[in-house]
């Protein structure tokens, strides 16, 4: 198969993913909508529910909650992996927290795994935690942020280009699984900074 043949193909297949609907657990699904502007006369969105969600507080009580889709098509081919790690370093308060709609209370990492490369986006947004009662759930409002690419390795898939991010993230308490899924995420982006310099 020709390198451009192989580049079309991983390309639809990480549309396909971008675009698919997966079931969650718990029928809760996270979900987010990407809109890209890699073309800003057309920009394109694209709907992710993650197939688990978690989060862990930080030493000074910041939250990390860390997201992860993985889809393998029915014909078997190559899998996409899709992660999101939010880091909110400031929590915004109802009724008493001045509000702006250019405020920043998070940083956010999505990582866009292939057979062929990866792709890391980064940028910041303002995130509206929600604790659940009489529950260990965190639901979790991202109600505007911007992402650019930060980083690739190998050729993967540009798809976004610049973008913006919106969605909520249905977060159980899960240290162990949400410091696994964050390293990988920063062991993507360590990866292919790596290869960049």
């Amino acid at each position: 198969m020709s390198s451009l043949r192989r580049r079309r193909r991983y390309v639809t297949l990480a549309a396909a993913a971008l675009a698919s609907a997966l079931p969650a657990g718990c029928g809760r699904p996270s979900a987010l909508r990407l809109t890209s502007y890699r073309d800003p006369y057309f920009p394109e969105t694209f709907d992710v529910r993650l197939d688990e969600c978690a989060y862990c507080l930080g030493p000074g009580s910041d939250y990390h909650i860390v997201g992860r889709a993985l889809h393998t098509p029915a014909d078997g081919g190559a899998s996409v992996e899709q992660l999101v790690y939010v880091h909110m370093f400031w929590k915004p308060w109802p009724g008493k927290t001045f509000a702006d709609p250019t405020m920043v209370d998070a940083t956010i990492r999505y990582a866009l795994v292939t057979e062929q490369g990866v792709a890391v986006y980064s940028g910041t947004g303002f995130v509206f935690p929600r604790q659940r009662r009489f529950s260990d759930e965190l639901l979790v409002e991202i109600e505007d942020a911007r992402l650019r690419v930060d980083c690739l390795s190998g050729e993967p898939p540009e798809l976004l280009g610049a973008a913006r991010v919106a969605g909520r993230l249905r977060a159980r308490h899960d240290a162990g699984l949400a410091v696994d899924l964050r390293r990988r995420v920063e062991l993507y982006a360590g990866l292919t900074s790596a290869q960049q310099q």
